[in-house]
């Protein structure tokens, strides 16, 4: 038998219709007090929990119906922990920083048990810039559920806001290990073993996280680490070269050997073509696409493919772009690992 909720609120009653129209269920009454105070019963139409409907409502990306939804059902159920926890996690994302932290600690008092909630309650912490208070939670919500990827990886991230490095690398290669694909872990353990100074392992954790997803946004901060890698292990030796160009012949040697000579020939032939009408190398926009290969590339991007392609396919071709420093560099790389 479903029950009646009784939400007291304030605020514009016909933005609160709207919200709870996104819920399986309808309106029994609704009734603005003197003092602006709208006083509402709702009754659900489904068996289906709620919560768990503003749950894919707040996963869709709409926070706030989400919040505001939650807030009615807040004011039905004070306590309820699965309110409190959807409710902060909400109101965290959405910026509203106190809000959010006064009431995952609440949740966490009434249950301290309750690991995700304190995992929450951590990343509020982190984000308002209160390190310390965030570490905290989170080192007690790894010391409650040792293989909870969330607080290894949370915790890692404010390890690494605390400058605590090599603390940081336990949690987020822990991480990486109870989620072989999870992107971010991989970035976020290339960063702590690259701050530090474990750059060649740093360098195998950021060719992983190009691996899982060449195409992301996280694996172009991937690349651009990488750059950074090289630059400093370049720095005084050969100060004429370009080491974005270097990153660009490493990454194309890395792909190509993983495609056949006739596939390698097609990239090159095809970008040579596509050379007749100009290719921009000044611009970082990704602003190039190939039928041979997928994805988006920059000018300089596709011209290193092209560079390798040829030294692979015909090496005597003059492309008209001289980056034999740049492809020897990046030669020596490839075959160092």
């Amino acid at each position: 038998m479903s029950r009646k909720y009784h939400f007291s609120t304030n605020g514009n009653a016909d933005r609160i219709r709207e919200a709870l129209n996104l819920l399986d269920g309808a309106i029994q009454t609704m009734t603005t007090e003197p003092n602006g105070d709208i006083q509402i019963n709702w009754k659900p139409t489904s068996k289906t929990n709620p919560i768990e409907k503003i749950a894919q409502v707040l996963q869709s990306g709409n926070l706030d119906d989400s919040i505001l939804l939650l807030e009615l059902f807040l004011s039905d159920a004070p306590n309820d922990e699965n309110v409190l926890y959807n409710l902060g996690m909400a109101v965290s994302e959405a910026g509203g920083l106190t809000r959010a932290i006064n009431l995952l600690t609440r949740l966490v008092k009434q249950a301290p048990a309750h690991t995700n909630g304190r995992v929450a309650l951590g990343m509020a912490y982190l984000r308002a810039r209160k390190t310390e208070e965030g570490i905290k939670e989170l080192q007690t919500a790894v010391s409650q559920e040792p293989d909870n990827l969330w607080a290894r990886r949370n915790l890692g991230a404010g390890l690494m806001q605390a400058e605590r490095f090599h603390e940081a690398v336990e949690h987020l290669r822990r991480a990486t290990e109870l989620a072989p694909a999870d992107q971010a872990a991989w970035f976020g353990y290339g960063q702590a073993l690259q701050s530090s100074g474990e750059t060649l392992e740093a360098d195998n954790a950021f060719i992983k996280t190009i691996e899982l997803d060449e195409f992301s946004e996280i694996a172009e901060h991937a690349r651009q680490a990488r750059t950074r890698i090289e630059e400093k292990s370049f720095q005084g030796t050969s100060p004429t070269l370009r080491m974005d160009a270097v990153m660009y012949c490493l990454s194309a040697l890395e792909k190509f050997t993983k495609l056949s000579p006739e596939q390698v020939k097609n990239i090159g032939v095809e970008i040579a073509l596509r050379g007749t009408r100009g290719i921009d190398v000044n611009s970082a926009e990704q602003q190039y696409s190939l039928r041979s290969m997928e994805g988006n590339f920059s000018g300089l991007y596709l011209v290193c493919l092209q560079y390798v392609a040829f030294q692979k396919i015909a090496p005597e071709q003059n492309i008209g772009f001289d980056l034999s420093a740049e492809y020897e560099a990046a030669l020596n790389l490839f075959k160092s690992r």
